[in-house]
């Protein structure tokens, strides 16, 4: 049996497309930096929450995954569908009981579980999934152990049951 050679270009190409996919995903444990806390671990849907304006149909979907799971490990997320993503983002970001990040309806982010920081607002984590459907993404503020699950335009509020690291 002969071994094959791959041609230079071949290999350069083969190489940017696997950078380019390992690139595009973050690792949980990269995305908390707070002592040996990270986000790799099995979460509880326990209860739902809102922020701003959103449908009564949404909120009666979203409550129906309470006491489902939501598990991270490394760069996946099995939802509490069962659907498998990747985190694809990455942000901390200042959210506010503004129009641009809370809404015109009124209310507060603390009303979610979030708490205020001194940076005049809620210093939160915003963590990005790469599939489609109604589950986007995670708001985290590690510090008042309140990691939030997006549901469309509401979310649903996780409890850290187990670490998997």
């Amino acid at each position: 049996m002969s071994d094959r050679i791959i041609p230079p270009g071949v290999r350069f190409f083969i190489l940017i497309v696997l950078g380019l996919l390992m690139s595009g995903q973050c690792r949980a444990d990269t995305i908390v930096n707070s002592g040996s806390d990270t986000l790799s671990g099995i979460y509880e849907v326990k209860d739902f929450a809102a922020a701003g304006v959103y449908s009564s149909g949404e909120e009666q979907e979203a409550r129906e995954f309470t006491g489902y799971f939501l598990t991270v490990h490394g760069d996946h997320v099995v939802l509490p569908d069962s659907v498998l993503c990747h985190i694809s983002s990455s942000v901390r970001r200042i959210l506010r009981n503004d129009r641009d990040s809370f809404g015109s309806a009124g209310g507060s982010w603390s009303e979610t579980g979030l708490q205020k920081t001194p940076e005049s607002g809620y210093a939160v984590t915003e963590i990005g999934f790469d599939c489609d459907g109604p589950f986007s993404g995670m708001i985290i503020q590690p510090e008042s152990g309140t990691y939030l699950l997006k549901y469309w335009s509401v979310y649903l509020v996780l409890g850290r049951e187990w670490d998997t690291e």
